[in-house]
């Protein structure tokens, strides 16, 4: 397990996070405040500067905005928009000798990518093929799927540069609305099989009060005690997600204090080992 902390494109709180990335030199950059909307958005210069602030930096993962930011949608408006995208992360990587890595969510299920999105996901893959490079595939949480598509997906292409990021925020969010156990959900969702072979990364954080998506409060925060934390650790650990990164993914009051992640980097350092 490599713990890595998160911050925004414009690094709010990056210098209370800075031990944390001197220690592991890695960092997920979310991009929040671009409009998203299946257009362009710039991190080339984001990375840049970041690299130049903290050069220790080994791996970067691109986070893009979140609305309307689906890999489908935008192969749809224009797959071009995600070639650029993956041609600027080669030849930063290659510039800076750093790992890079960009996060796409998807809202269908694998049976519709099949129709829809995996002859051209095949094209993508060809860019980065052999490249220090790679495609992440995030799980969510509010549409209608069996089994957890992006591991369907990761596991149809067994392709070295695309993996599966894991949000276990979104697991239990998926068990709430199933009104579920998330144990017993856990076993219909997850194969531990693909779990093992296609996590590279987790977004690790807590799910309050059984709910994670109707009181958005409730989702995505820090764990309130080593206990529960320890519980979602057993959860990864059941699935085999252990050997991986873990991104501490955590919604804050004040994001330049960054009081709530410095807390749940401060647990999951004290047990990951």
């Amino acid at each position: 397990m490599r713990v890595y902390p998160k911050t925004s494109s414009d690094f709010e709180g990056l210098d209370k996070l800075e031990p944390y990335v001197d220690r592991y030199n890695g960092i997920e950059l979310q991009f929040f405040n671009e409009n998203g909307n299946m257009a362009p958005f710039d991190f080339k210069s984001v990375v840049e500067k970041l690299l130049n602030r903290t050069p220790n930096i080994k791996e970067i993962t691109i986070h893009p905005p979140l609305n309307l930011y689906e890999i489908e949608c935008i192969i749809s408006k224009d797959i071009n928009i995600i070639k650029s995208q993956l041609k600027t992360m080669v030849k930063l990587s290659r510039k800076y000798n750093i790992k890079m890595n960009i996060v796409y969510h998807t809202l269908i299920n694998f049976e519709a990518h099949k129709e829809l999105t995996l002859s051209k996901i095949e094209k993508l893959l060809k860019i980065i093929e052999g490249e220090n490079v790679t495609i992440l595939l995030e799980n969510l949480f509010m549409f209608f799927e069996k089994r957890c598509t992006v591991y369907e997906i990761a596991n149809y292409f067994n392709h070295p540069n695309l993996k599966v990021c894991f949000d276990i925020c979104h697991l239990h969010c998926r068990a709430n609305i199933n009104k579920q156990d998330v144990l017993e959900y856990a076993k219909e969702y997850l194969n531990p099989e693909y779990c093992k072979k296609y996590t590279y990364q987790v977004h690790f954080s807590y799910t309050a009060n059984n709910d994670g998506y109707v009181d958005k409060s409730t989702h995505g925060i820090v764990h309130p005690n080593i206990e529960e934390l320890e519980k979602d650790l057993k959860i990864l650990h059941d699935y085999n997600m252990t050997n991986c990164n873990y991104i501490t993914e955590v919604s804050e009051k004040n994001y330049l204090l960054r009081e709530d992640q410095i807390r749940e980097l401060i647990m999951l350092e004290s047990v990951k080992n």
